[in-house]
């Protein structure tokens, strides 16, 4: 039989840097991949911010419960929502409480009932990057006997024609509102570069901060941006999809190997001198005219969550030591220069409370991601997974 509860009001964040990020940044680094979704530089005006709590400037008490989503629901093949709940910081021991569990779940699924309510063509939105205590609380414990894809899908997998007499129309023993779901993912997280204790907050110098520098092996001359006309190049060596427009709004460090024979592949480019590996990358992406000659082998992008994504070096040139560096690099000058790399200050403050944190998602059978992670100082979070949800199963008066 199914259940009812009340589902809590919520919010729309019209200038959510403002009147959302401040209650977000007590909460780092669970809150992280939402508050950097909010701080990207672009947005459309399909999205909307929407929260169990009202806007307001000042940040709510730290026992204080709530929940928060970016949704863009025109944004497939990509991802379309983030969200965030306090009961994802909540401590393992002693275990959350019955009314605890409620209360977040009806505050969950509250967000969800409002990304119902948006545009679009299809009942399915994909959410990005979800803690697993809130996949368990939204979709129950069930949720694990779902075969986990390399690439959450679009396509209904479970109907009203399944149902098994529970009431919830799925056949899935009471999982109605999640479809599908990734394979599970690490939260490597990479901490903020440390801070002189006195002398006004500047920060220690980069061989002092906890980062080496990102040195290139020798035969390796340049981090640069992948120009606009190699994003297809990008494009095609990964699974996950993304389009041209959004990658050439990412921040990205690309490598570029010359070689005698490279200099005949340059034509493009303004200059035929080597160059070297100081350029200073920025965003969006280069024009074929703008970026530094040489072939591009290894590259990385700052995703809209800030996350580190679609890092790969061709395989003739691994073994190098290339991504480890370039992702160094990357999240180098996300710590140096977030405006550069696409990310807005919160409020008329800082970056924001936790100045440069950086994070990484890794599948879990991914080691050698996982050893590059490892590498930058990262340590292991919390599981994640990139889920598919069915909104019209959401109901709005908290059935499920």
């Amino acid at each position: 039989m199914t259940t009812s509860t009340t589902l809590p009001q919520t919010y729309i964040h019209s200038t959510p840097l403002a009147t959302l990020a401040p209650h977000l940044l007590p909460h780092l680094p669970s809150s992280l991949p939402l508050l950097r979704r909010l701080q990207f530089h672009t947005t459309s005006p399909s999205a909307r911010i929407l929260a169990t709590l009202p806007p307001s400037t000042t940040a709510a008490p730290p026992t204080s419960s709530f929940a928060a989503t970016w949704a863009d629901r025109t944004r497939a093949p990509e991802t379309e929502c983030w969200i965030f709940s306090t009961f994802e910081t909540l401590p393992p021991l002693p275990p959350p409480t019955p009314s605890q569990h409620q209360e977040a779940k009806a505050q969950c699924l509250a967000l969800l009932a409002g990304i119902a309510r948006l545009p679009a063509t299809t009942p399915l939105t994909v959410i990005g990057s979800v803690n697993e205590s809130l996949l368990r609380l939204i979709g129950g414990d069930d949720v694990g006997d779902m075969v986990p894809q390399s690439v959450v899908s679009r396509d209904l997998k479970h109907n009203d024609d399944d149902d098994d007499g529970t009431g919830t129309g799925t056949g899935m023993k009471g999982v109605n509102v999640i479809d599908n779901v990734s394979v599970p993912y690490c939260k490597w997280l990479i901490a903020p570069p440390r801070r002189v204790e006195s002398g006004g907050g500047g920060r220690l110098p980069k061989e002092e901060n906890g980062r080496k520098s990102s040195v290139l092996p020798p035969g390796y001359y340049a981090f640069s941006n992948p120009r606009r006309d190699e994003l297809k190049l990008t494009m095609s060596r990964t699974r996950i999809p993304k389009t041209e427009d959004t990658l050439a709004q990412l921040g990205s460090v690309g490598v570029r190997y010359w070689s005698d024979s490279t200099s005949t592949s340059t034509s493009t480019a303004t200059s035929t001198s080597i160059p070297t590996a100081t350029s200073t990358p920025t965003t969006p992406a280069a024009t074929a005219g703008d970026a530094a000659p040489g072939e591009l082998i290894a590259w990385a992008f700052l995703g809209v969550d800030g996350s580190l994504t679609s890092l790969h070096v061709e395989p003739e040139h691994r073994g190098r030591g290339l991504a480890k560096a370039v992702s160094r690099r990357l999240f180098q000058c996300l710590a140096d220069d977030a405006a550069a790399m696409g990310f807005r200050a919160v409020g008329d403050g800082e970056y924001d409370g936790g100045d440069g944190w950086a994070h990484s998602d890794v599948a879990e059978e991914n080691v050698e991601s996982a050893g590059v992670a490892r590498g930058l100082g990262g340590k292991e979070g919390w599981r994640v997974r990139w889920v598919s949800v069915n909104l019209a199963a959401v109901r709005e008066d908290g059935g499920n």
